[in-house]
């Protein structure tokens, strides 16, 4: 039974009843938090009690929003190994480190935790179907849960930027329905105007935040119920550091623990670092990013919406927060797989390379106990594993075969003509036809060549990028290179070699 009393703003301070169906506060549009009667709490819940439960995310289910257990859709969330580290510990300098697991999630990530209990609130008020814009994590966890609940679910991406390819074929494997946008801030959009007719689903809904807060329910709880002296934590949103925060004090309030004295380390990568710089300029006022590449894809939120309460938590916990470079990303990520067996993508190794950054300079001392958060796993990204064999010729060769023959060799030689003809930038109809003819001595007519870009388009290759009016009032049509197409060109290059 939950013992929630209500939904609180974060920024304003407004309650809302508990079970109104509302994302954001009303007054102000500010990231709501769950209220609960902890004092109720302290005397129901013990140690002792919440021993014998089953592991996962429903074992705290007296913390959590959802008020009939009928309500509670499950894949087996939660309960996940906390990883005592030998190996990296001894490469690093530390005594205690520690890896909360959460690759070893129903879709591999620690995303699935949140999803658990949004999609129980979700048949909890009566919804029929979801929907969400997102390529990652959040996607394919969500498609995943609503499957498992019996939900339409509807997922826009969008064409331009970064789609991991393993959580693509998550995403299409669970049957959703998908729907091509534009870019990422079109797909948010789109998923938001069908909020009349569906359940939309952001990281910063308040019942999704809910779940996430059990890694540190369950961190505790292995550590015998107390606190390590650090918990490092990735940063998109800023949702999971805040809300470990929120787990922390609502164990302390329940007497699960004495006093905290973990201190939260919010990390994130140099291309896109929003909430860092403006920890590192000592306010809370967040800028959006403008550049937001690198490969840490999951953790490049230029706007991130619980980025002001990621720094509450991280000052009142005396914590700190630093980027991270995509080289120290990547040799992180091999650190992880060579000294401990655990896979972990990009955005979750971030944790390892600020640890190494933090210990070098004396912030973190050798006898501290850390736990680092491992989000999400690595098979997520298996082009990952292009940058473990570099300078391994054979293995190098073998990887495009495997990667690039099943897109490249079905494309004729005028479409990769094409594709090269954009990768030098957008061009249009004409402009195309010309390039072959100037450059590569292909001879066609102008409508063959718009009857490629369009089969090139439908393949996920090109993208459509603007129209205008030529002063004899004709219509042009640009196109560039998606991402798919730039990766499709480069594997080509390779195979040539």
């Amino acid at each position: 039974m939950s013992f929630q009393l209500s939904l609180k703003c974060t920024s304003c301070g407004q309650e809302h009843e508990p079970q109104t169906h509302v994302t954001a506060c009303t007054e102000c549009d500010g990231v709501l938090h769950a209220l609960y009667n902890l004092d109720s709490i302290s005397d129901t819940l013990s140690p002792r009690k919440l021993e014998r439960r089953r592991p996962g995310v429903w074992k705290y289910s007296e913390l959590l929003p959802i008020r009939e257990q009928k309500n509670m859709i499950s894949l087996g969330e939660g309960g996940t190994y906390l990883h005592k580290c030998d190996r990296l510990s001894k490469e690093i300098g530390l005594q205690n480190l520690f890896l909360k697991d959460e690759t070893t999630n129903p879709t591999g990530a620690f995303i699935d935790r949140g999803t658990a209990v949004e999609i129980s609130a979700v048949k909890e008020r009566g919804f029929k179907s979801v929907c969400c814009g997102s390529s990652g994590n959040l996607a394919a966890s969500l498609v995943a849960y609503a499957a498992r609940a019996g939900l339409n679910s509807r997922v826009f991406i969008g064409q331009r930027g970064n789609v991991d390819v393993g959580k693509f074929y998550q995403i299409l494997a669970y049957a959703a329905d998908v729907e091509i946008v534009k870019n990422h801030e079109d797909a948010l959009i789109r998923a938001q105007r069908e909020s009349g007719r569906s359940h939309c689903v952001m990281g910063h809904n308040p019942h999704f935040l809910e779940g996430e807060k059990t890694t540190v329910y369950e961190t505790c709880e292995q550590l015998g119920w107390t606190t390590p002296d650090w918990i490092i934590v990735p940063m998109g949103n800023g949702g999971h550091i805040s809300m470990i925060w929120k787990g922390l004090n609502e164990l302390e309030r329940t007497g699960l623990i004495s006093k905290s004295t973990a201190r939260l380390v919010g990390v994130q990568a140099d291309g896109c670092s929003p909430i860092v710089d403006a920890f590192q300029r000592g306010d809370r006022k967040i800028i959006p990013a403008k550049v937001g590449t690198t490969v840490a894809f999951d953790i490049g939120v230029k706007s991130p919406s619980s980025g002001q309460n990621a720094l509450v938590a991280i000052e009142l916990s005396e914590g700190t927060a630093q980027a991270v470079s995509d080289r120290e990303i990547l040799e992180a990520v091999r650190s992880l797989a060579k000294l401990e067996g655990v896979f972990a993508e990009p955005s979750s190794a971030t944790t390892i390379a600020v640890l190494k950054k933090l210990v070098e300079s004396g912030s973190i001392d050798g006898s501290d106990r850390v736990v680092c958060m491992i989000t999400g796993m690595g098979l997520k990204y298996p082009e990952i594993a292009r940058d473990f064999v570099k300078g391994r010729g054979e293995l190098e060769h073998l990887l495009s075969r495997v990667e690039g023959r099943k897109f490249t060799t079905k494309l004729g030689e005028t479409k990769v003509c094409i594709l090269r003809v954009l990768s030098k930038g957008e061009s249009y109809g004409y402009g195309i036809w010309k390039a072959l003819r100037d450059d590569f001595g292909i001879a066609l007519k102008i409508p063959s060549v718009y009857q490629h870009l369009t089969e090139l388009t439908g393949s996920g290759l090109v993208i459509s990028t603007r129209t205008e009016r030529t002063h004899e009032k004709r219509q042009r049509n640009y196109y560039a290179l998606t991402e798919k197409g730039k990766w499709t060109l480069t594997q080509l290059e390779k195979l040539e070699r």
